[in-house]
């Protein structure tokens, strides 16, 4: 940096020589602007990293919940192993009142209070009190402990910044339901961590308990709750400092939403998504009981949480996008904004009857089909040309609709497109195609045209957008039907007539269970005046004079992009090279002559 300070001096002061400067100044810049990386700067976004902290347990405060399973299957046996682990785990942390709080819960068919927070300040009073607990036995009730402990155990909390944290030790499957209380501890801001013992445990309890997998360990038997799994357990939470380390996603019964922990006090918003003006959509820092723990839930249904069905597997996505901004007005380079996507699987329905059983054995032959794959995407150009993400208003764009079956060779399925709509982004929305399939507006979408084998339909249509957004997204369902015995006739492709009409939706109301959403990506649409974008569209091709280009001369790739940029600044750095080169002789020689 100081050779380049004089050399820029002994040149700015020759009048007759700036160029050298300027051609050197301007190739270092083109150098540096296609060179990732080479001033890159690792952005600290403020949230809790998930690296191990060493001895964090010493003078680490926190209010610690042990939920013990004293129901009928565990014995008083196993009950002394539970307490045994637990004096395990506490003989690593520091207890204290300024320090680290244990507090224990007992629950069989009903909770019982064992040992409060505030009960005891030293460690080896605690772990006497522990080993002379006794065994309760009964049935499993796991959501009643759940909700007792945040109820009467962590009414004792400290609050503030100090974590509160529950482990949960079962062995078994619960009677009663655990999601509800479960939500109601994160909610609160507890952290969950889950055990399971024996091959019995339901692990999708345990999931529904912590929301989180990484919080859930699963042992085959009680011997097996010893010091390697108490250092596990303790190790996990060390990673985090008892908190969550990376965004942790919220899936509950009727919201979804993320939670996350902060280095220093938050003092910004989190919001979803093209939602930051809806109070009910959002969370300031006054919201926030411990300024660095961070979080947002949001029922279904509201600020413009996606809902979407699936067949296979069958059950229901839910999803939106979170932003957590830092900066009290603006949006910096430190916001993270994450996806949340939570999946709820439809439970398989068991129908329990008597039947009667003759004396002739009799054999049963069936054929099982998978259910299809079913995808939606807007194509450039045709109907199988590629993906749009880019797109300018008025420009040739197909839908396109497609529903794969498991093996190449069957024909089992047909489909249907209908109920589709096109949003804003922020919740409001247009009807495209009704309930039957037909198209509503022949400017926006007509009535797709189905293949012959009825599982691929398209549709041609000239890019629009609303006049302030500039993205655009399409939703659609997809009713798939059986061809078998003339199950798709009537349905698919549909005839648009009135009388028709009428008929299929009737015919279709029969098929909800085979019925799914589909959504296509978002695509960014552009004024056809607006300059183009710097990043390529799928295929590689660069946005040429406001529209993307795949033709002839008019189409840039990427590789030839940066090849003619590398040269025209290798041209620009030999230039001043030599430049420089000419000048120092030219000094050199006038002060030979001088002498």
């Amino acid at each position: 940096m100081a050779a380049s300070r004089r050399a820029a001096t002994h040149v700015g002061h020759n009048a007759h020589s700036p160029l050298p400067l300027l051609t050197i100044a301007g190739a270092a810049v083109l150098l540096l602007l296609f060179l990732p990386g080479a001033l890159s700067i690792p952005i600290d976004n403020s949230l809790v990293g998930s690296q191990i902290i060493k001895e964090c347990l010493s003078g680490r405060r926190v209010d610690l919940a042990f939920i013990l399973d004293g129901s009928g299957s565990i014995g008083d046996d196993t009950f002394e192993l539970q307490k045994a682990f637990v004096n395990t785990v506490i003989e690593r942390m520091d207890i204290g009142d300024n320090a680290t709080r244990v507090g224990i819960v007992q629950f069989a068919e009903q909770p019982r209070l064992e040992i409060s927070l505030a009960a005891h300040s030293d460690k080896k009073q605690l772990q006497t009190a522990i080993e002379g607990l006794g065994y309760l036995s009964g049935a499993t009730s796991t959501g009643a402990a759940l909700q007792f402990t945040l109820d009467s155990l962590f009414a004792e909390a400290r609050g503030g910044d100090i974590p509160k944290v529950a482990v949960v030790i079962t062995d078994g499957q619960s009677q009663d339901d655990v999601s509800r209380p479960a939500q109601h501890l994160k909610d609160a801001q507890v952290l969950p961590y889950a055990i399971g013992v024996t091959d019995l445990v339901n692990v999708n309890e345990l999931y529904q308990i912590t929301g989180n997998a990484a919080r859930v360990f699963t042992v085959d038997t009680f011997d097996k709750l010893d010091e390697s799994l108490s250092a596990a357990i303790t190790l996990e939470m060390c990673k985090t400092e008892f908190r969550p380390g990376t965004p942790e996603i919220i899936c509950g019964s009727d919201r979804v939403g993320v939670r996350a922990s902060t280095k220093r006090p938050f003092e910004g918003y989190v919001f979803v998504k093209d939602h930051f003006h809806q109070p009910g959509c959002r969370l300031g820092a006054e919201a926030f009981g411990d300024p660095q723990s961070i979080h947002l839930s949001i029922p279904f249904g509201e600020c413009d949480v996606k809902r979407y069905r699936s067949l296979n597997p069958r059950g229901i996505y839910v999803e939106t996008t979170i932003i957590f901004m830092f900066h009290t007005s603006f949006m910096t380079k430190v916001d993270q904004a994450v996806k949340v996507q939570c999946f709820y699987m439809e439970a398989d329905k068991t129908v329990e009857t008597p039947l009667e059983v003759s004396m002739l054995t009799t054999g049963f032959q069936q054929k099982t089909y998978p259910m299809p794959t079913c995808f939606y995407s807007l194509r450039l150009g045709a109907p199988d040309g590629p993906v749009v993400k880019y797109a300018t208003i008025g420009e040739s764009v197909y839908h396109r609709w497609e529903c794969v079956e498991s093996e190449a060779s069957y024909d089992t399925f047909g489909m249907v497109v209908h109920s589709c709509f096109v949003d804003d982004g922020t919740g409001d929305h247009v009807e495209l195609l009704d309930g039957n399939g037909c198209g509503l507006d022949v400017h926006l979408m007509g009535t797709p045209d189905y293949e012959a084998n009825l599982r691929v339909a398209t549709r041609e249509y000239h890019v629009f957008k609303y006049a302030d957004k500039p993205v655009t997204q399409f939703q659609c369902q997809i009713t798939v039907c059986i061809k078998y015995d003339g199950g798709c006739e009537g349905i698919t492709p549909p005839s648009c007539a009135a009388g028709h009409s009428r008929r299929r939706r009737e015919a279709l109301i029969g098929l909800e269970e085979s019925t799914l959403d589909v959504l296509s990506e978002p695509v960014i649409v552009f004024n056809p005046d607006t300059s183009s974008p710097t990043s390529p569209n799928n295929d590689g091709h660069y946005w040429v004079n406001g529209r993307l280009s795949s033709q002839g001369a008019k189409c840039v790739t990427h590789e030839t992009f940066v090849l003619v940029v590398a040269a025209i600044t290798a041209a620009y750095l030999a230039f001043g090279v030599v430049v420089v080169t000419l000048f120092f002789r030219r000094k050199h020689s006038v002060v030979y002559v001088s002498r």
